[in-house]
């Protein structure tokens, strides 16, 4: 019977030879190099050759053969990425609300996504009101279907722990502790002592922060400018320890541009100064700056790829885009059963699992977006939400129907990029930028067998080697 290599099929050349994997099902199978370049070439007349038929019917099982051609086989893979949405819906029965509690913030970052919007909404704070009806009565319409004790919550902004929001904090914390919640928040870590309370294990408590570092502390205090223009690198570092030390887990992002990647050695000696470098309740990621919405000279910007090679370089122990993504491979390594693969959207803008709640009671599917009414998919209306036709349409966007997406074979490991990106670079949400995400996850994959053949683990075809 005739069978052709899939489309969606992977080679990805390894120090110990070659590894395949299919990015239908999630398969990863070591073979010789030889057998390697054949798939990667083309060549079925000489895999036909050398594999045996026991190895073939192996390989149409593992995906990386199939008895369908190409159109066949995408037209299989769109109606796979249906139903496989559409089950990842079924079983996801959380949801957040993030409370943007006023878009006002003490610092004036020139790479902000707000700065465009934020003098229209000068010193508007969420009422106690909104919260109430969101906590009593509204959730489940926000989110729809959403049990109350799957809600998460989350404080947002601008800068969300600003003593002019206290008043909304304390009532999102009272309905916390009330219903048996922890909450999550975004922050600058530039709060003042008497939020210092709020922090710790217990329900009803602050117990996970994001915060931000642009770069040693030089860098950081020429980028994260307040509007006072006093320096906010040891203030951000002390309110960090007191976090961690009250066991609240932080995640250090590390904003990076070329210039700030090149003082990464300096600011984990600093970092370390201040007694946070490998504490238990802090993990420390480098991310690179972008120009999604935010009009700013990206000079100096680089892409996921170039900022994990150039850390990879440095020998900085460092979670990047590439050892996050091997972290994800890994899982894949380790699968004993199931599905590998289930990536098929990008994030909360299509699975709409996160919803932000602004002061005025607007609601968006993207944190990035809020402020831009154009980009609403709802609003609060009294005792009732109101959606918006945008709301359909984000949540419609996944990699079945994203143009070029379905041919992708990388598609269920990526989801899709992200939208705002793909609309800003190509003018519409479902035409792909995929800028160098494939390259990513293929170095991924790369660096997580390499590391799990070191070990002494193998997932080689034993019978294939012996064609070579």
């Amino acid at each position: 019977m005739k069978y052709y290599i899939s489309k969606y099929l992977n080679v990805v050349d390894t120090k110990y030879g070659s590894v395949l994997f299919s990015g239908v099902n999630g398969a990863i199978d070591e073979v010789s190099q030889e057998i390697g370049e054949a798939f990667k070439n083309g060549r079925l007349e000489y895999l036909d050759k050398v594999l045996s038929k026991s190895d073939k019917s192996h390989m149409i099982n593992r995906g990386y053969l199939t008895r369908l051609d190409a159109a066949q086989e995408e037209a299989a893979f769109i109606k796979f990425a249906k139903v496989l949405r559409d089950n990842c819906n079924k079983r996801n029965d959380s949801g957040t609300i993030m409370f943007l509690l006023s878009y006002d913030c003490n610092l004036n970052c020139a790479y902000c996504y707000q700065k465009e919007h934020r003098h229209n909404h000068k010193n508007i704070v969420m009422g106690e009101d909104l919260i109430e009806r969101i906590f009593k009565s509204l959730y489940d319409k926000i989110i729809p279907g959403l049990k109350r004790e799957k809600l998460r919550i989350m404080f947002y902004g601008g800068e969300p722990f600003l003593n002019s929001n206290r008043k909304a904090i304390d009532k999102i914390l009272y309905y916390a502790k009330t219903y048996g919640f922890r909450a999550s928040a975004i922050t600058n870590a530039t709060f003042e002592s008497n939020m210092i309370d709020i922090f710790g294990e217990a329900n009803g408590m602050v117990n996970w922060c994001q915060v931000s570092i642009d770069g040693a502390k030089r860098l950081h205090d020429k980028s994260r400018i307040p509007i006072d223009g006093r320096p906010t690198f040891d203030k951000i570092t002390k309110n960090i320890k007191v976090m961690i030390e009250k066991g609240v887990k932080v995640s250090l992002r590390l904003n990076l541009d070329r210039k700030k990647l090149e003082s990464v050695q300096e600011l984990m000696r600093e970092l370390k100064f201040a007694g946070i470098l490998g504490h238990k309740n802090i993990s420390i990621y480098a991310s690179p700056l972008h120009d999604n919405i935010a009009k700013v000279d990206a000079t100096d910007f680089m892409d996921l790829s170039e900022l994990s090679q150039k850390l990879f370089k440095s020998g900085i122990d460092l979670e990047h885009p590439v050892s996050g993504r091997a972290n994800e491979m890994n899982l894949l390594l380790n699968l004993k059963k199931g599905l590998g693969l289930n990536r098929t959207d990008f994030c909360m803008q299509s699975s709409q699992r996160t919803i932000v709640v602004d002061p005025y009671g607007d609601l968006y599917s993207c944190f990035e977006e809020a402020g831009y009414p154009e980009y609403r998919i709802g609003r609060i209306n009294g005792e009732s939400v109101d959606f918006f036709p945008l709301k359909d349409r984000y949540a419609n966007r996944y990699v079945g129907n994203i143009e070029g997406c379905s041919k992708c074979s990388v598609a269920l490991a990526c989801g899709g990029q992200c939208a705002i990106k793909c609309r800003i670079k190509t003018g519409d949400i479902y035409k792909s930028y995929c800028e160098n995400m494939k390259e990513v996850i293929l170095e991924a994959l790369k660096v997580s067998y390499e590391k799990y053949r070191e070990t002494g683990n193998i997932r080689a075809i034993e019978s294939i080697s012996s064609h070579d």
